[in-house]
């Protein structure tokens, strides 16, 4: 039922009383009606400011569980020792300054569309291990109930949300695209799948739709179509049933899932994005025709149907043993070089270079911001014996210091954002903490940082621990 008079003295969705008795006194200061209401709209989900608030309408999470080298990657070091410094040349870029490792020779012709963080520092609970890294990256928060070694533990409804649930929650997507999409394989620590990756308190209508089909080959969308013997109608009257048993049990949340179905089925918009057969073999070729470059290119289809937030996982855990082939690992404590120059790079350059091209070809990349970025860093001095197991030519995990690509969404391609110090140890100027980045996220897509959610204790909790957004970057 329509409420003219809204709850608690306020006019629906606008001023309350009190502002509208007070409207002639601000003109006196220049503010009148018109600005009060204006004000009140900037401050909204979605409202589009200067300083690249709002600009973004959707995301695209390139998460590398088990953590590139930076000094391998991003953020070469030709001048320090050469236990230090690696294998691996620095090469020049379109972006005058930058220089990428020679490993990454397409990405290095794409520089002038993304910008790369080279200062970001954290110290995780416990021992620098993957597991409470994986769960400050994809919350916001440091973690509560992990061990003093910082592994990981199954995740529970009392976890706080993932990034991506939080996107869902404040910047729903229209009806008929899911909000949340995680694609390529579960994030996975050891024994442990899924760190950080679910709503936990904001209720499981805003956990993401999971689809870790390798999508070379066709993807299963049985999920997005009715059987035979059912119609939309009889399925919708279905769910009326449920939601009117619902109210009188309270089952708000599972009411809402039975919607997102109906939904995605109603629209057929979900399912048409995971028919990858009907992109050109010409431009799937270009995104490589491997587990992760083909989700790259599904993750663009999901944007263009509409979904809010998608985070392409990388195929292996972030606790594996490195493997040759596409899918291996980037937890390269032994054989870091020959993995990264053989397999893990060709396959990520190839994808996200071919990802960018393509959302700026298809005028989708101002409003779509793309992250890519590992739980951390690695270790600057190579096959240095520590706790970690370092091997031969391996680098071990280092959360002190790494770098993280970011592009669209109003960010200034071609620009680097903060720097390292001579061995990529520690950060040398504008130090960044995790907690910052997903502050920027939030600013790209419109949602202001004092908004809040009720934990499972009813308390009032803000989307970030601490920190703010880099609005330098826009």
């Amino acid at each position: 039922m329509l409420s003219i008079l809204g709850k608690c003295g306020r006019l629906c969705d606008g001023p309350s009383r009190r502002e509208l008795l007070t409207v002639g006194s601000l003109g006196l200061v220049g503010l009148g009606l018109p600005e009060l209401l204006r004000a009140r709209a900037d401050s909204r989900p979605g409202a589009v400011h200067a300083d690249g608030f709002g600009r973004a309408q959707g995301m695209i999470l390139l998460y590398l569980q088990g953590s590139p080298s930076h000094i391998d990657t991003w953020d070469p070091k030709p001048d320090a020792f050469a236990e230090i410094r690696g294998e691996f040349r620095p090469i020049a870029t379109r972006a005058p300054g930058m220089h990428l490792a020679e490993v990454l020779p397409l990405l290095a012709q794409q520089a002038d569309t993304f910008a790369l963080v080279r200062s970001i520092s954290v110290k995780p609970r416990g021992l620098p291990n993957h597991g409470a890294a994986i769960y400050m990256l994809m919350t916001g928060y440091d973690p509560s109930n992990f061990s003093p070694t910082g592994l990981a533990v199954p995740p529970s409804r009392e976890d706080l949300p993932s990034v991506g649930s939080v996107v869902a929650r404040f910047r729903p997507p229209r009806p008929g695209s899911p909000g949340y999409v995680s694609i390529c394989g579960p994030v996975r620590e050891g024994s442990v799948t899924g760190v950080g990756q679910f709503a936990g308190v904001l209720g499981g209508s805003y956990n993401p739709l999971q689809m870790y089909d390798d999508p070379t080959g066709p993807l299963r969308v049985e999920s997005f179509t009715l059987p035979a013997d059912l119609t939309l109608g009889r399925l919708r009257a279905r769910i009326d049933l449920r939601e009117t048993l619902g109210r009188s049990t309270g089952a708000a949340d599972f009411d809402r899932h039975y919607q997102q179905a109906y939904s995605l089925i109603e629209s057929t918009r979900a399912g048409r994005a995971f028919r990858m057969d009907q992109e050109a073999s010409r431009l799937r070729e270009r995104y490589g025709l491997t587990k992760f470059g083909q989700s790259c290119l599904l993750a663009r289809r999901l944007i263009e149907a509409g979904s809010r937030f998608v985070q392409v996982n990388w195929p292996a855990g972030s606790d594996t043993e490195p493997a040759a082939g596409p899918d291996g690992s980037w937890d390269t404590h032994r054989n870091n070089f020959p993995m990264l120059r053989d397999w893990r790079c060709p396959v990520f350059d190839r994808g996200v270079a071919a990802l960018l091209n393509d959302l700026h070809t298809r005028g989708l990349l101002d409003t779509t911001l793309v992250v890519a970025i590992g739980e951390f860093g690695r270790s600057p001095r190579i096959g240095a014996p520590t706790t970690n197991n370092v091997g031969p030519g391996g680098r071990d995990h280092w959360p002190s210091c790494y770098t993280c690509l970011i592009a669209g969404g109003g960010v200034r391609g071609g620009q680097v954002y903060g720097a390292s110090d001579r061995n990529g140890a520690y950060p040398q100027n504008l130090p960044v903490h995790p907690y910052d980045l997903i502050s920027t996220f939030y600013h790209a897509l419109g949602i202001p940082r004092d908004s809040e959610y009720r934990d499972h204790l009813q308390r009032p909790r803000r989307l970030v621990e601490h920190g703010g957004p880099l609005v330098g970057l826009f």
